[in-house]
């Protein structure tokens, strides 16, 4: 029977209980297929509710360590051992749809809500950073960006992330996409691109303008594969294992760590982390970054301000292995920062006067609300649809369980004023026949009217037949 010591402090119960397992299946005290206790009975040893057990229980699930058999109770998963390797010190210097037809409802995946933006805060804070006193913001700063912020996201990536760097392996770019070619410049000439497929289309588009080759790999129910990447050398691998774009995947920990295993078993492997949508997850608490878990340098990190703060934001950011700085220096040495200093001294303070966490707190709170909406209107359609991807990011996708051709869809849909976006504007090479019929439906930028309507209009379109429960 688990026994551990319950701490009278401030960290929840539940998620005391969740790292102690965890560290035991990371220590081998727990071993693959090894039986956990019941909920109840793991309940009455240490004196707390059952609802307690399950929170903790469910996160366990959530990041590969257990699995729950029906009849027969919860067992740890078998996970590859993380191999760790030396490491020699380095001195540190969407398609367009056709037809003309009036867009009416726009279910776009990358749009945000504009109505809930702090206005008033922002103003607040312009103001204070807009010192003449200052004379700072006038000039013109080192490549890396303002120290100021890089110190502050050092210290909000690893209480929220747990992201392990400091601020000299931070680089501030105008986005994900500049951050992506500012990566592919650094990176050998040699290294090709994997990317997973289906993948975020900018992430494609970026690094085939940068010249790279590209591999399309393919996804599971767990993310991206491993093994079409064995006997690969000199690669970096493109994943968004937290929410996967497009599909919503969570790479389980299993996944993760075989990953990073793929990567340290050769010189010239990386892993790049694109931590899209982290910050909302709707059912459980969010889960923990790739990086958080590498100890050899292999993974680079990188996050953007554009969906949890505005796209007009235009600030992303970036986490180099210490083994990289070298070649990023080379480059970039004699160049200032590409992103106004004044943003990034705005950004700063927003996080470091509380303002960020408050606000992603506000978000995930609307856009949770407006999710059970969007799945209680669609829930009308009955075993027309399949939902996928629900817990998590600021889009679902639904499957058209019909034979339909989906260009027809999509013109139809538009015709009824409505876009909609299929999975296979996110495919590199051929539409996959898996993947036929499947949209994504983003609502964050919608009202719960417009959601309804939206739907509505799809029904219509679709000739989808309503349920009757």
């Amino acid at each position: 029977m688990i026994t551990l010591p319950i701490c009278t402090t401030d960290t929840p119960l539940y998620k005391q209980i969740y790292e102690w397992v965890k560290a035991e299946i990371q220590a081998k005290n727990y071993r693959p297929h090894d039986k956990l206790p019941s909920k109840r009975k793991l309940s009455e040893h240490l004196c707390v509710s059952i609802n307690t057990i399950d929170a903790a229980y469910s996160q366990l699930m959530d990041e590969g360590y257990i699995m729950a058999v029906p009849k027969k109770g919860y067992f740890v998963c078998e996970i590859d051992e993380y191999h760790n390797i030396s490491i020699v010190e380095h001195d540190t210097t969407q398609r367009a749809q056709e037809g003309k037809s009036k867009v009416v409802v726009d279910f776009s995946p990358s749009d945000i809500d504009h109505t809930s933006f702090p206005y008033k805060i922002w103003r607040n804070l312009f103001k204070s950073c807009f010192d003449e006193a200052d004379s700072s913001i006038l000039k013109r700063t080192v490549s890396q960006g303002d120290m100021n912020l890089r110190k502050e996201l050092v210290t909000f990536l690893h209480s929220s992330r747990g992201v392990n760097c400091d601020e000299k392996q931070i680089v501030i770019g105008a986005g994900t996409e500049n951050s992506l070619r500012t990566l592919s410049l650094v990176l050998s000439k040699n290294t090709s691109i994997a990317l997973e497929n289906p993948v975020y289309r900018k992430a494609y588009q970026t690094f085939s303008h940068m010249g790279r080759k590209i591999l399309p790999i393919p996804i599971d129910d767990k993310g991206i594969e491993v093994e079409p990447l064995q006997g690969l050398s000199h690669v970096a691998v493109y994943v968004t294992p937290s929410h996967q774009f497009p599909l919503g995947i969570s790479m389980p920990i299993g996944r993760r760590v075989e990953l990073l295993n793929f990567a340290n078993r050769a010189e010239g492997r990386y892993i790049i982390e694109d931590d899209y949508d982290s910050e909302f997850r709707y059912i459980r608490k969010p889960i923990p970054s790739l990086q958080s878990i590498d100890k050899n340098g292999k993974v680079i990190y990188i996050g953007t301000f554009s969906t949890s703060i505005a796209p007009s934001i235009r600030i992303s950011y970036m986490v180099l292995p210490i083994n990289l700085l070298n070649d990023y220096y080379k480059i970039y040495s004699e160049f200032g920062s590409e992103v106004s200093i004044l943003e990034q001294r705005l950004v700063a303070e927003f996080i470091a006067e509380g303002y960020y966490e408050k606000h992603l707190n506000k978000m995930r709170k609307l856009y949770k609300d407006k999710r059970g909406h969007l799945l209680k209107e669609l829930a009308v359609f009955g075993d027309n649809i399949k939902v996928i991807g629900e817990s998590a990011g600021n889009h679902i996708l639904i499957k058209l369980l019909t034979l339909n051709n989906e260009n027809d869809m999509c013109q139809a849909a538009a015709k009824n004023g409505v876009r909609v976006y299929p999975i296979s504007n996110y495919l590199i090479g051929p539409r996959l026949e898996k993947y036929q019929n499947t949209f994504l439906l983003g609502y964050a930028a919608l009202s719960k009217e417009e959601i309804s309507k939206g739907v509505h209009l799809l029904g219509t379109a679709w000739n989808l037949a309503v349920s009757s429960i």
